[in-house]
Parts: structure tokens; C-alpha cells; sequence
């Protein structure tokens, strides 16, 4: 059964509005025709089994056969991406997603590359869409406006745990932070750009109350960092 992603307010009532991106896959590369069922997410936590009953040129419609809503697990795991050069956010996004992240960040460092093009954002957002439908997640991640760094300091102390990734921390590796920490509903991770952080951009971090954490003594790739980094939080938790 094909998935869709609909915005809440395109659901009134039992019947479902199917429009943009996904009205075209839905009408023009998938040709599902009326009676046809398929799987719809809001990416608040609920599922819909619907019915297609007509598609139109700029829009399908379908209408609700059954609903279920599933709570959020925690716990909520927020990614503070420095922004990386070409496509390797793609990888980022499509990954992280897959892994449960419930929040990405992208903030502007130092070293970090510029900031994206409204077109690239757009393409960002839909992979989001994308892999969320693609693993069965019925959570949508947040993909946040970009930052820059000076602007998320004052947030990391809102998280229960907030977790820098550095390659100058050789004390303490993040499986025995995250075995130390629990019952935790929140955490942030902060991974820096190509080129890592500066010095004192990680010391302003740490300052602002992140624990400084290693992933190994391999220096790792950014996109590789913020992969590992949700998969270590997502076995420790079973999310």
C-alpha cells in the first residue's frame, strides 16, 4: 500500500485533499485510480487507511476509511547540523530520518558552508518527506530554518542532555554518557561542519552546557558523525 504525506489541514472531516508533489506521484507516476486504498500520514502521529474516489488536475481526493494515532517516543532527539558542502546534507537528512531523529537544526559555523538556496531548502524538506514515508515513520522531523551558531547557545540548556561531538575530547565517548543518562524525554547533539569547530566555538558550547563527547578515536566525516551519533542515542534508548 502506497503512503502519502497530507498536512492536518488538508484532512477535513473523512475526506482527504491530495495536492502538490504528492498528488503527482499519486496521479501521475503511481496512476492510482478511484477505489484504489492507500496509507496517509500527517506526520503528527497519525495514520489514515483511505480510499481514492477522483483525481483532478491539481488535486486527488480520498476519503478516511480508518484512523490511529501513535504517541511520540522518546526520547525527542534534536540534531544541531553544522551545514555541509555539496550534497552530503542529503545524506544527513535521509539517514538521520530514517534512525528517528525528531528535529534538524542546520546552523552556520565558522567553517561551515554557506547558506543554502530557497530551492535547495525546498529539496531538503522533501527529502524529509521522502525517507519518512519511505521507513514507515509516522513522526515527520522538524527541519528547522538555518541558524547560525550564536543564535542556538541559549538553547542547549533547554534539552536534559545536550551532547557536543568533538575530535579533541578523548575522556569520555558517548555510549557511556548515554548509559549514565536516564529517563530522558530530550537530548541535542551538535555536530560540527567540514573542518570541525574552532576552538572557541566549542569552548562557548561546552559553556553553554554541553558535555563534550568522542565517537571513537577514528576522525570521522561529518555526515558519517551525525549518522553514528543518532544510531549510538537510538540503540541506547530502542527507539
Amino acid at each position: 500500500m502506497h503512503t502519502f504525506y497530507v498536512p492536518q489541514y488538508q484532512i477535513n472531516d473523512n475526506e482527504v485533499s491530495i495536492l502538490g508533489s504528492e498528488h503527482h506521484h499519486l496521479r501521475n507516476v503511481l496512476r492510482l485510480r478511484p477505489n484504489e486504498k492507500i496509507r496517509i500520514i500527517d506526520g503528527e502521529g497519525s495514520v489514515y487507511i483511505a480510499k481514492v474516489i477522483r483525481t483532478d488536475i491539481e488535486s486527488s481526493y480520498a476519503r478516511v476509511l480508518s484512523h490511529k494515532f501513535h504517541e511520540r517516543k522518546t526520547p525527542l532527539i534534536t540534531l544541531f547540523q553544522g551545514v555541509p558542502k555539496h550534497d552530503k546534507m542529503t545524506q544527513i537528512l535521509q539517514k538521520t530520518t530514517e534512525l528517528g531523529v525528531t528535529e534538524i537544526v542546520p546552523i552556520s559555523t565558522e567553517r561551515s558552508f554557506h547558506e543554502p538556496s530557497k530551492n535547495r531548502f525546498e529539496r531538503w524538506k522533501r527529502i524529509v518527506i521522502s525517507a519518512t514515508k519511505q521507513c514507515k515513520r509516522v513522526w515527520l522531523p522538524k527541519l528547522c530554518d538555518i541558524r547560525s551558531l550564536g543564535e542556538c547557545l541559549s538553547n542547549f540548556q533547554t534539552y536534559n542532555l545536550s551532547l557536543l561531538l568533538w575530535e579533541n575530547e578523548t575522556e569520555q565517548h558517548i555510549k557511556s554518557v548515554l548509559q549514565r543518562a536516564t529517563n530522558l524525554e530530550s537530548i541535542a547533539i551538535l555536530v560540527g561542519p567540514e573542518g570541525g569547530l574552532t576552538d572557541k566555538e566549542a569552548n562557548d558550547i561546552i559553556k553553554c552546557g554541553c558535555v563534550p563527547v568522542s565517537l571513537g578515536s577514528n576522525i570521522l566525516r561529518t555526515e558519517t558523525a551525525a549518522i553514528a551519533s543518532i544510531v549510538s542515542v537510538a540503540y541506547e534508548y530502542q527507539i
